[in-house]
């Protein structure tokens, strides 16, 4: 049964008094005299904490004795029902107290719930993971501290508590917030499993919960106005300990609006507690002004502040999206790439997913993923203290099912091209080129890190492989799934195939002696024709943030025609080269045509180039003794990408 929440706390001292135990034995001697007398109450020192209900009706407790000696030994708990303006109920069965026992009680309650009931007695509950914005999914469940009666003393005062904690966010729109204020939805998301769910059981002489089951988010969705006076939404939750890298997100007016979730100085949600989060709605901006922590019996308070900001979005489409450690961003899902279409591939630029998932990272709890929306956008959350690399895949059917449409990779890194270092090459032709500072997925510029190996890609794919775990050897990395399980055989290798095939497997790396697609094309990266001054636009299976792209030759020149053992000193301790600019190039080595796995770690170095030639791709390529700005390699290879300035 689900009961609007808090429908018990409003019996504030109602007492039961045993008119009408008749001549039915139940437990012990029948004796009128000590027919079982219950006084019921929820004690709340701040009244403004409590639910508003509109009556104390409807309600039914649980009631069952039990004492050391065995006199009591029932086979079922009794039931006390509550009706409006109830002043005298009796249990049923009647309660007849002969013996020294205690009392136990809980709500709500049906007859003959509990079976052979004692101390260690337990109630089937529910908890939800998405209610609405009052609350009225979720039961409340109470229990009261058992009490000691007596055949001289047969009145029960029980005072119930609370199994459940509150939070209360209360919202007010400031007097500059342009807005109507619509509320539609407000979510709390963690890279852990932070919050609890479910079935499970109570405890009915301690009121805690077992057998839950742990999950990353809680959702509250309804429609409701915001006005400059304020607004209480209200959520009741299991108690739990909060992870540090959980997230608020609010949904107002359409928009979208996410920040850390504040727990300086809460940091666990207590029983019988209430948490009340202070909002407030600012042109531009929310901002959480301080939580205050009010037990439902005693009172005490705590402040702290934090800024609430829109979640950034993107402007431009592309494969990789770069975010900062510990930072946020909305990405449409529903356009590959950059949108532009390649001839002669029949693959259009939009698709319309059911639903979006994370294919791997690597590192557990790399990246985090919102719901998709509405328009198809989905906000990514990244990990406070860690950076690497991880793909997102959106899918045909709900939850992750069917096929794979598109995917995109998450580039998680402090370093921003647009404003961070990039070496500027000018090649025989006179074509200047600005590069990164490191391969594309790197995630150190350091030489002699093993984070600036970056990732691998086949010639005029998207998709991104990982590259080694060492500098010095072909050891391939550990990489994890969505549910956190680590391997180091999780790319998988099979022959090629046809373009339509290899977009639904962008973790398949597919072998070849000259290309992994079936159905070649020379414009998968742009640059099919090398004679250009101006090349052609980047394309849809550019695997470049928006702003950059794979290299293409201009002017029939190499972008790395400037390279040679001279300005490109080759350093055996960091297994790699610099050019004259400072530029460090490791030696990633390369996963073979034929077999897919890691060769030449720490002693061969490439970058692909957009530009084919003879059916295969155009390159550059070092060992410690030698540069060759211009050698061509199989399609199928898996080379490093060096990315441009568009």
């Amino acid at each position: 049964m689900k009961n609007n929440y808090l429908v018990m706390i409003a019996l504030i001292t109602i007492m039961f008094f045993g008119a009408g135990c008749s001549t039915k034995t139940r437990l012990g001697d029948e004796d009128s005299n000590s027919c079982l007398k219950i006084r019921a109450n929820i004690t709340d020192d701040d009244k403004s904490s409590k639910a508003v209900v509109t009556s104390p009706s409807n309600i039914t407790i649980g009631v069952y004795v039990d004492d050391t000696d065995g006199v009591y030994n029932p086979e079922t708990n009794s039931t006390a029902y509550i009706g409006t303006g109830t002043n005298s109920v009796t249990a049923s069965p009647f309660i007849y107290i002969n013996a020294d026992a205690n009392v136990y009680a809980y709500y709500p309650a049906t007859a003959n719930e509990l079976t052979n009931p004692s101390n260690t007695s337990t109630k089937s509950i529910e908890l939800v993971h998405t209610d609405d914005l009052a609350a009225t999914a979720q039961t409340d469940y109470l229990w009261a501290t058992p009490t000691s009666v007596s055949k001289s003393n047969s009145i029960a005062n029980l005072t119930f508590q609370h199994a459940l904690s509150k939070l209360v966010f209360s919202i007010t729109k400031g007097d500059h917030y342009p807005g109507a204020g619509v509320l539609d939805s407000i979510s709390l998301t963690s890279t852990g499993t932070p919050f609890l769910s479910g079935n499970g059981t109570m405890g009915i002489a301690n009121g805690k919960f077992n057998g839950l089951t742990p999950t990353a988010s809680l959702t509250f969705t309804g429609n409701t106005t915001i006005s400059s006076t304020g607004s209480n939404i209200v959520a009741l939750v299991a108690p739990t300990t909060l992870d540090e890298n959980t997230t608020i997100t609010l949904k107002i007016d359409g928009k979208s609006y996410t920040s850390n979730f504040p727990i300086t100085s809460v940091t666990a949600w207590a029983a019988a507690t209430t948490y009340t989060y202070n909002i407030t709605i600012a042109e531009g901006e929310l901002e959480i002004e301080g939580v205050r922590t009010t037990d439902w019996v005693t009172v005490s308070e705590t402040d702290l502040s934090v800024e609430v900001v829109p979640v950034p979005e993107v402007i431009e489409t592309a494969n990789c999206y770069m975010i900062a450690p510990g930072d946020r961003l909305k990405i449409p899902v529903n356009v590959r790439g950059n949108g532009v279409e390649v001839s002669g591939t029949g693959i259009s630029a939009s698709i319309d997913p059911s639903s979006v998932g994370l294919l791997w990272e690597t590192s557990p709890g790399l990246v985090s993923l919102g719901n998709m929306s509405d328009d198809k956008k989905v906000t990514i959350t990244t990990n406070n203290t860690i950076s690497g690399n991880a793909v997102i895949a959106a899918y045909s059917g709900e939850n992750q099912t069917g096929d794979i449409l598109w995917s995109w990779h998450i580039w998680v890194t402090d370093y921003e091209p647009s404003t961070g270092a990039t070496f500027t090459v000018t090649n025989s032709a006179g074509v200047s080129y600005v590069f990164m500072d490191r391969n594309l997925g790197a995630t150190s510029s350091t030489p002699g890190e093993v984070g600036t190996l970056g990732l691998l890609y086949q010639w005029g794919r998207k998709d991104p492989f990982p590259g080694s775990a060492s500098i010095s050897a072909n050891t391939e990395p550990t990489i994890y799934d969505s549910s956190g399980t680590g391997s180091t055989n999780m790319v998988e290798k099979v022959s090629a195939s046809s373009l339509s095939e290899v977009i639904k497997n962008p973790l398949t790396l597919y072998t070849s002696i000259s290309d992994w697609c079936t159905t070649p094309n020379d414009a998968f990266w742009g640059g099919s024709d090398i004679s250009l001054s101006i090349p052609a636009e980047k394309t849809m299976f550019d695997p470049c943030p928006s702003g950059w792209r794979v290299p293409v030759w201009e002017l029939s020149a190499s972008p790395w025609t400037a390279f040679s053992t001279s300005t490109f000193s080759w350093n055996a301790t960091d297994l790699g080269r610099t050019y004259t600019d400072g530029s460090f190039y490791p030696a990633v080595g390369f996963r073979g045509n034929s077999s897919g796995t890691l060769y030449n770690v720490g002693s061969l170095g490439y970058c692909w180039s957009g530009s084919p030639h003879s059916g295969n791709g155009y390159c550059m390529y070092f060992n410690s003794s030698y540069v060759y700005p211009k050698p061509s390699l199989s399609r199928a290879d898996g080379l490093s990408v060096r990315c441009v300035q568009e």
